[in-house]
């Protein structure tokens, strides 16, 4: 969508995926979209706006939730197989890395320097040491209580969007040692955060 003049977005281009795209994040030249159980992970070149075009995909064993992306990787929330990581220096070529099967069923990731944050539904936050993207390890978790589907970071803190139970704030500075600092019981069911 053509955003520049907010007052009137407009349609530039559009790729149909063959599953149900569930997330996307973008990274240079490229759109990775999270689409479910048929499509996997999709990669789209948007270096045409008007015209992307598919580059490569990977197809996990269950359903792609979302991803993120972090140097010559993408790291994909795959249901009830947990986190999966995928080496994309060749774009066309994305082959998988390595996997940690979070205890719950991840529905969102985000990644900062050697860490991944897993959304992991009932299992609250999970957070996951990636510094060797070959042998991911389990260094802290938090059981928000809800439902936890998304996450987002800023700084010392973890936003989680925890179904019923609303917004989870959560105090990451001791990875061994997380603690919830703040919550705010919206009036729906919170799927999604962004923080600007």
């Amino acid at each position: 969508i053509d955003i520049s003049n907010p007052s009137n977005p407009t349609l530039t281009g559009n790729y149909d995926t063959p599953g149900y795209a569930f997330g996307v994040t973008v990274d240079g030249n490229y759109a990775y979209v999270a689409d479910g159980f048929d499509g996997g992970l999709q990669i789209i070149d948007i270096s045409n706006p008007s015209n992307p075009t598919l580059t490569g995909t990977y197809s996990p064993s269950n359903f792609t939730h979302n991803v993120s992306v972090n140097g010559n990787y993408a790291f994909v929330a795959v249901s009830t197989d947990g986190l999966q990581i995928i080496d994309i220096s060749n774009p066309s070529n994305p082959t998988l890395t390595g996997t940690y099967n979070t205890s719950g069923n991840a529905y969102n990731v985000s990644v900062n320097g050697n860490y991944a944050y897993v959304a992991d539904d009932y299992d609250g936050l999970q957070i996951i040491d990636i510094s060797n993207p070959s042998n991911p390890t389990l260094i802290g978790t938090y059981n928000t209580n809800g439902d936890a589907y998304n996450v987002s970071l800023n700084g010392n803190y973890a936003y989680v969007a925890d179904g019923y139970d609303g917004l989870k704030i959560i105090d990451i500075s001791n990875h061994s040692n997380l603690t919830l600092i703040g919550t705010y019981n919206t009036p729906g069911f919170a799927r999604s955060i962004s923080i600007n």
